[in-house]
Protein backbone atom coordinates (compact mmCIF):
# COMPACT_ATOMS: atom_id res chain seq x y z
CA UNK A 1 0.00 0.00 0.00
CA UNK A 2 1.45 3.00 -0.91
CA UNK A 3 0.93 6.44 0.12
CA UNK A 4 -1.96 8.79 -1.77
CA UNK A 5 -0.28 12.08 -0.88
CA UNK A 6 3.60 12.63 -0.44
CA UNK A 7 5.32 15.93 0.57
CA UNK A 8 8.00 17.04 -0.94
CA UNK A 9 11.15 19.13 0.19
CA UNK A 10 9.83 22.44 -1.06
CA UNK A 11 6.09 22.11 -0.10
CA UNK A 12 4.68 20.75 -3.16
CA UNK A 13 2.33 17.85 -3.06
CA UNK A 14 2.51 14.30 -5.10
CA UNK A 15 -1.11 13.19 -4.99
CA UNK A 16 -1.89 9.76 -6.68
CA UNK A 17 -4.30 10.81 -9.93
CA UNK A 18 -7.84 10.78 -9.30
CA UNK A 19 -10.38 10.77 -11.92
CA UNK A 20 -11.48 14.29 -11.58
CA UNK A 21 -8.28 15.55 -12.05
CA UNK A 22 -8.26 14.77 -15.50
CA UNK A 23 -9.25 18.31 -16.99
CA UNK A 24 -6.84 19.60 -15.36
CA UNK A 25 -4.21 17.01 -16.80
CA UNK A 26 -5.47 17.09 -20.01
CA UNK A 27 -5.44 21.26 -20.00
CA UNK A 28 -1.32 20.97 -19.43
CA UNK A 29 -0.68 17.93 -22.04
CA UNK A 30 -2.78 19.88 -24.46
CA UNK A 31 -1.16 22.93 -23.98
CA UNK A 32 2.64 21.66 -24.03
CA UNK A 33 2.10 19.28 -26.87
CA UNK A 34 5.48 20.04 -28.86
CA UNK A 35 7.20 20.35 -25.83
CA UNK A 36 5.79 16.63 -24.15
CA UNK A 37 6.87 15.14 -28.23
CA UNK A 38 10.61 16.24 -27.75
CA UNK A 39 13.43 13.18 -27.25
CA UNK A 40 10.91 10.90 -28.48
CA UNK A 41 8.51 11.16 -25.73
CA UNK A 42 4.74 9.62 -26.16
CA UNK A 43 2.92 11.09 -23.35
CA UNK A 44 1.22 13.84 -26.28
CA UNK A 45 0.33 11.04 -28.23
CA UNK A 46 -0.67 8.38 -25.42
CA UNK A 47 -3.30 11.31 -24.35
CA UNK A 48 -5.09 12.99 -27.53
CA UNK A 49 -8.75 13.57 -25.39
CA UNK A 50 -9.56 14.30 -21.97
CA UNK A 51 -11.55 11.19 -22.33
CA UNK A 52 -8.08 9.13 -22.67
CA UNK A 53 -6.61 10.96 -19.95
CA UNK A 54 -9.54 9.90 -17.24
CA UNK A 55 -9.57 6.34 -18.71
CA UNK A 56 -6.05 6.17 -18.26
CA UNK A 57 -6.73 6.98 -14.42
CA UNK A 58 -9.96 4.47 -13.80
CA UNK A 59 -7.98 1.75 -15.98
CA UNK A 60 -4.60 1.72 -16.44
CA UNK A 61 -2.64 -0.08 -18.63
CA UNK A 62 -0.29 -1.03 -15.68
CA UNK A 63 -1.82 -1.38 -12.38
CA UNK A 64 0.91 -1.36 -10.48
CA UNK A 65 2.44 1.86 -12.01
CA UNK A 66 2.37 4.80 -9.30
CA UNK A 67 1.17 8.00 -11.03
CA UNK A 68 1.47 10.94 -8.85
CA UNK A 69 0.31 14.81 -9.55
CA UNK A 70 2.73 17.35 -8.74
CA UNK A 71 0.64 20.13 -7.30
CA UNK A 72 2.14 23.14 -6.04
CA UNK A 73 1.06 24.48 -2.10
CA UNK A 74 -1.85 26.69 -4.46
CA UNK A 75 -3.05 23.35 -6.20
CA UNK A 76 -2.04 24.05 -9.52
CA UNK A 77 -1.13 21.19 -11.08
CA UNK A 78 2.30 21.14 -12.72
CA UNK A 79 3.34 17.94 -13.98
CA UNK A 80 3.44 13.93 -13.09
CA UNK A 81 5.93 11.72 -11.60
CA UNK A 82 5.84 7.78 -11.48
CA UNK A 83 7.17 4.90 -10.33
CA UNK A 84 6.84 1.13 -12.51
CA UNK A 85 7.85 -1.55 -10.55
CA UNK A 86 10.08 -3.78 -12.53
CA UNK A 87 8.17 -7.27 -12.52
CA UNK A 88 11.10 -9.41 -11.41
CA UNK A 89 12.09 -7.86 -8.81
CA UNK A 90 10.85 -5.94 -4.89
CA UNK A 91 13.27 -3.56 -4.91
CA UNK A 92 13.84 -2.09 -8.65
CA UNK A 93 11.92 0.20 -10.71
CA UNK A 94 11.64 3.03 -12.74
CA UNK A 95 11.49 6.49 -12.20
CA UNK A 96 9.31 8.86 -14.61
CA UNK A 97 7.94 12.35 -14.76
CA UNK A 98 7.25 15.21 -17.12
CA UNK A 99 6.47 18.72 -16.22
CA UNK A 100 4.48 22.01 -18.33
CA UNK A 101 6.91 23.82 -20.16
CA UNK A 102 6.14 26.69 -18.55
CA UNK A 103 7.13 25.34 -15.26
CA UNK A 104 10.72 24.32 -16.35
CA UNK A 105 13.82 25.66 -14.91
CA UNK A 106 12.04 25.90 -11.65
CA UNK A 107 12.81 23.02 -9.55
CA UNK A 108 9.42 21.07 -9.71
CA UNK A 109 10.95 17.86 -11.28
CA UNK A 110 13.72 17.56 -8.92
CA UNK A 111 11.93 18.84 -5.97
CA UNK A 112 9.49 15.43 -7.00
CA UNK A 113 12.04 12.82 -7.75
CA UNK A 114 13.94 14.09 -4.84
CA UNK A 115 10.34 13.49 -2.37
CA UNK A 116 9.66 10.49 -3.95
CA UNK A 117 13.10 8.60 -4.27
CA UNK A 118 13.46 8.61 -1.09
CA UNK A 119 9.74 7.75 0.02
CA UNK A 120 10.70 4.77 -2.19
CA UNK A 121 13.29 4.30 -0.66
CA UNK A 122 12.18 3.95 2.98
CA UNK A 123 9.91 1.36 1.49
CA UNK A 124 12.44 -1.20 -0.05
CA UNK A 125 12.93 0.16 -3.30
CA UNK A 126 16.40 0.45 -3.10
CA UNK A 127 17.18 0.28 -7.12
CA UNK A 128 15.67 3.01 -8.42
CA UNK A 129 16.67 3.90 -12.18
CA UNK A 130 15.84 6.68 -14.82
CA UNK A 131 16.40 6.79 -18.96
CA UNK A 132 16.79 9.61 -20.25
CA UNK A 133 17.68 11.02 -24.12
CA UNK A 134 21.17 11.85 -24.43
CA UNK A 135 20.05 15.13 -26.02
CA UNK A 136 17.13 15.89 -22.94
CA UNK A 137 19.99 17.52 -20.84
CA UNK A 138 17.52 19.61 -18.94
CA UNK A 139 15.98 16.29 -17.44
CA UNK A 140 19.95 14.96 -17.04
CA UNK A 141 20.00 17.55 -14.55
CA UNK A 142 17.31 16.79 -12.73
CA UNK A 143 18.45 13.28 -11.99
CA UNK A 144 21.54 14.51 -11.22
CA UNK A 145 20.59 16.60 -8.36
CA UNK A 146 18.49 13.60 -6.73
CA UNK A 147 21.33 11.85 -6.55
CA UNK A 148 21.70 9.24 -9.38
CA UNK A 149 23.81 8.45 -11.74
CA UNK A 150 24.56 7.97 -15.23
CA UNK A 151 26.23 5.19 -16.87
CA UNK A 152 27.97 5.08 -20.30
CA UNK A 153 25.70 3.31 -21.58
CA UNK A 154 23.02 4.41 -24.68
CA UNK A 155 20.14 1.99 -25.63
CA UNK A 156 18.50 1.59 -29.14
CA UNK A 157 16.33 5.04 -28.58
CA UNK A 158 19.63 6.50 -27.63
CA UNK A 159 18.48 6.97 -23.73
CA UNK A 160 21.33 6.79 -21.05
CA UNK A 161 20.07 5.04 -17.80
CA UNK A 162 20.65 6.87 -14.67
CA UNK A 163 20.91 4.64 -11.64
CA UNK A 164 19.94 6.67 -7.89
CA UNK A 165 22.88 6.04 -5.49
CA UNK A 166 22.63 7.29 -1.95
CA UNK A 167 25.06 7.98 0.32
Amino acid sequence: SFAQEISTPKGNILRIFRQTDSPVIFSLINRNRDHLSQHGDTTSNKYPTEISVRDSITQPSNPNKLRYGIWTPNNDYVGTINFTPDIDSHESGEIGYYVGQEYNGKGYATDATVALTQFLQNHGWTKQYAKVHKDNLASQKVLQKASFLASEEVDEEFNIKFTLVKP
